[in-house]
């Protein structure tokens, strides 16, 4: 064989190789996407934005793309953040998280909710919960909040994570009747399955003008299964069910699965690029 050809097939395969190595270390989180939909009502006469983020895993260091997501969520002025979990990964350092928070609008109103990451982190909950406060956002384990968003009620039900702590549906929706816009908040979309059957339980119970009402759930943990070929998706991570990234359930309420935004184990992605979710939901 030609010793030419050898050498370029070499120098192709280095080629490729460093190509996909650079996708998997830096682009897939870089450039992440926000993908939006609309949801809510037909008939279209307000519009709220809310934005989803989900596991963002800030690490010990601030890295150029949580500047990015800062300024773009900055850009977007959603009425409502929703932090599904997991803003922690371990070993994360106080003034890391700190600083992605104040890079953010402290007027746009944030609501989030713990994952099993946030638990075990060397950063208590508690301390999280301190500076999700200084930075406009309310931390929901296992309750309910309401919000006035353009003058419209919106209630926010955040559970807390069913893996490393306890979850209970019960206790977060004690005392919230029937609501026009009722969202749940989840940190694995597995979660899902025993909070169904609760809530239908719950609503056999009460009346028509009292069941409860939550249109839609949102969720991260899978991260989309971080890395995929082909789309396949060798390995999800604990407690994730056969759930990948999209929307689930062919009736209310509809389960919108996130990518997400950071990494755990493994610190890189490959075939499933970070991303954040703008839904303009209509009233």
């Amino acid at each position: 064989m030609n010793i030419k050809w050898i050498k370029w097939g070499l120098a192709a395969s280095f080629a490729g190789a460093a190509v996909v190595l650079l996708d998997a270390l830096f682009l897939e989180k870089y450039f992440f996407e926000c993908k939006s939909f609309s949801i809510g009502s037909s008939k279209r006469n307000k519009n709220l934005k809310l934005l989803l983020i989900t596991d963002l895993h800030i690490k010990k260091v601030y890295w150029p793309y949580y500047e990015k997501l800062a300024r773009t969520i900055n850009t977007i002025k959603p009425d409502l953040i929703l932090i599904a979990g997991d803003t922690l990964d371990g070993d994360t350092k106080a003034a890391t998280v700190e600083k992605f928070f104040s890079r953010i609008s402290v007027q746009i109103k944030k609501v989030a909710i713990a994952g099993n990451h946030d638990h075990i982190d060397k950063l208590a909950i508690s301390s999280l919960q301190e500076i999700y406060s200084r930075y406009n956002c309310d931390l929901l384990i296992n309750r309910s909040q309401t919000y006035m968003l353009q003058g419209e009620r919106f209630v926010i039900t955040g559970l807390d994570d069913f893996i490393e702590s306890d979850s209970c549906f019960l206790e977060a929706v004690e005392g919230v009747g029937r609501e026009e816009n009722h969202i749940l908040l989840i940190h694995s979309p597995l979660q899902q399955e025993p909070v169904l059957a609760r809530l239908k339980e719950l609503n056999a119970t009460r009346s028509p003008a009292d069941q409860l009402n939550i249109s839609y759930i949102f969720a991260g943990h899978n991260h989309g299964g971080q890395v995929r070929f082909l789309n396949l998706v060798p390995k999800l991570p604990l407690m994730s069910g056969r759930y990948v990234n999209g929307w689930y359930n062919k009736e209310q309420p509809y389960l919108y699965l996130s990518k997400g935004f950071g990494t755990s184990t493994l610190p890189f992605r490959f075939g499933a690029r970070s991303e954040i979710n703008l839904f303009n939901y209509w009233l």
